[in-house]
């Protein structure tokens, strides 16, 4: 799916009910970029992609509009990083409590570069790990990686070039409505 000339696929989930444009200020840049964000229906933040790198034609940006999609097909691809030279691997690992018991959860972050500049990153907020510790996190993230996204890695953050790239997701646009600005945590 494109939206403002840009390939959505990697932030469509089945469980993505909705796509917000917004700006998303990052702080090591002290600046503001374009972000797509995918929410299901209770609004929750599943996946996120910021553009650093605009593209020269077909790209109008229209900030905090809320797109009601339906998913048609939808598989886990890397596919909005597609014209990456390489790609920066990383995580963010934050403390869980489910049912009283306390593990680790994390998101995966997707860093593309290209041309020696900084492309699109993509934020994967919906990771389905629980781990207990950190080796248990790292070994289930390496196989996530393995399983899911046939990245073959030995550690993290990693970089790694040559990523092939799975077919485009599909959703359907349903409705647009304007949003007020999003405040995220």
């Amino acid at each position: 799916m494109k939206l403002n000339g840009i390939d959505l696929s990697s932030i469509i989930s089945p469980e993505t009910s909705f796509i917000v444009t917004t700006y998303e200020f990052i702080e090591s840049l002290a600046d503001e970029f374009p972000a797509y964000l995918s929410l299901d229906a209770n609004n929750n933040v599943l996946r996120k992609l910021i553009i650093f790198d605009k593209p020269k034609l077909g790209f109008n940006f229209y900030p905090n509009y809320k797109y009601t999609v339906s998913v048609k097909k939808s598989s886990n691809t890397l596919y909005s990083l597609k014209g990456s030279d390489k790609i920066l691997i990383s995580i963010k690992a934050y403390k869980r409590i489910i049912s009283g018991l306390k593990g680790l959860a994390t998101k995966l972050y997707f860093l593309g570069i290209k041309n020696d500049k900084l492309y699109r990153l993509l934020i994967l907020n919906d990771i389905p790990i629980i781990a207990s510790n950190k080796d248990d996190l790292m070994n289930q993230l390496k196989e996530f990686l393995s399983n899911i996204y046939n990245i073959k890695i030995s550690k993290l953050p990693s970089i790694i070039d040559g990523i092939s790239y799975k077919e485009r997701n599909d959703a359907k646009i349903l409705d647009i409505d304007y949003s007020a600005p999003l405040i995220l945590p």
